[in-house]
Parts: C-alpha cells; structure tokens; sequence
C-alpha cells in the first residue's frame, strides 16, 4: 500500500555523469528547508523490460513532523493518511478503511519528507544527469530510490519495488512550505465504510 506513494514518469536511458558531482547539494538543500508540501502527481509502473503496466494520478499533502494525505483519483479512488503514528488506507470503491500495521518507512520516500537529511548519515547522492534532470541516489542494495531535481526543485522520484518493477512518480504544480489546513490530515471515515484494524 505505500507503494502508492513511489511512482515517476521519466525513463533511464543514456547516464551522463557530472564532473562537478561534489558541488551537488539540491536534495539535502531542499528537504533541510521543507516543512510542508503540496503537488499534483503522475505514477507509472513498467516491468523490468521496460513495458508500461498502469498510471495513477491525483495529489498531495504533507506537514512535518508526521501528516501526508496521498490522494489517488485516477482511475480509482483510494487515500493513503498518516496523522502522527497512524497510517491509514481509505478505498472509496470498496468502502472500507484499513490501519496499516507495517510502518517501516526507511525504504521508501516518505522516509526522506520525515526525517531532515541534516540529522541522518546515509543521505541520498548525487549520481548523475539525464534529460536536464539531477538524479540522488540511496545506497541500498535492494528497492532502490531516486530522487530527480530539475534546477532547486524536486520533480521526479523513482523506486525499484519487490517484483523488479520500477515506479515513477512525477510531480507538478508544487507548493513548497505551503500553509495547510489540519483537516487535509483528519480521518473523516464515512458511517458506511468498514473499518479494519
């Protein structure tokens, strides 16, 4: 289910690696200086040939310390809602709400919004460019995570998840340090919908 939060459009084709690596800093330049965040995305999965699986799309928030609302609208409706120490998958098309147990967040980008790189040691570097984007890279041998800045902004996040298959998530339309409203983060659970615990 936190798959739903790792998805980018943009392909790996021809590296080219940047002579000035060193000089680099856009990723811890920009989550240092993030509290809050707000943007549209697109998520498409491909197989490890390659070949296009699926797209989803729709938008999100976030708020440090602990609150993201990840709204899929397309093609189905689905809310991924961490409030503080709870992590909650609401699916609108079968009407039901489920806690998530599994709340190890250290492999997948949700990760890097929570924790400030200025108070981790293996922060994401900075590996290469392609197609004007600058691509950090974790150094974990297994689902690896991609973070791609266009400029001082974070445009694409890609993730290699379990079944060998690579996930982009492309954002646009983002508003950085963005004033939220706390009810973006409540859990509004219609009476209808059953909820799993």
């Amino acid at each position: 289910m936190i798959k739903i939060l790792i998805v980018i459009s943009a392909l790996w084709g021809n590296i080219a690696l940047s002579e000035g690596a060193a000089a680099k800093t856009q990723f811890s330049d920009y989550f240092n200086n993030l509290n809050s965040l707000k943007a549209d995305f697109t998520q498409s999965v491909y197989t490890a040939g390659d070949i296009f699986i699926s797209e989803t799309a729709g938008n999100f928030s976030f708020q440090r310390p602990q609150q993201l609302r990840w709204h899929t609208i397309k093609p189905s409706e689905q809310t991924l809602l961490l409030n503080n120490n709870e992590l909650w998958m609401i699916d609108t098309e079968l009407e039901q709400t489920v806690l998530q147990k599994n709340q190890d967040f250290s492999k997948t980008p949700l990760y890097w919004l929570i924790n400030k790189p200025n108070t981790l040691k293996n922060t994401p570097k900075y590996s290469h460019s392609e197609g004007g984007i600058d691509w950090y890279l974790t150094n974990q041998k297994t689902q690896p995570l991609g973070f791609g800045f266009v400029g001082k902004e974070l445009s694409t996040i890609s993730l290699e998840n379990e079944l060998d298959q690579t996930i982009y998530i492309t954002f646009s339309n983002i508003k950085v340090n963005a004033k939220i409203n706390p009810q973006d983060f409540a859990l509004n659970i219609p009476s209808d919908f059953d909820v799993i615990r």
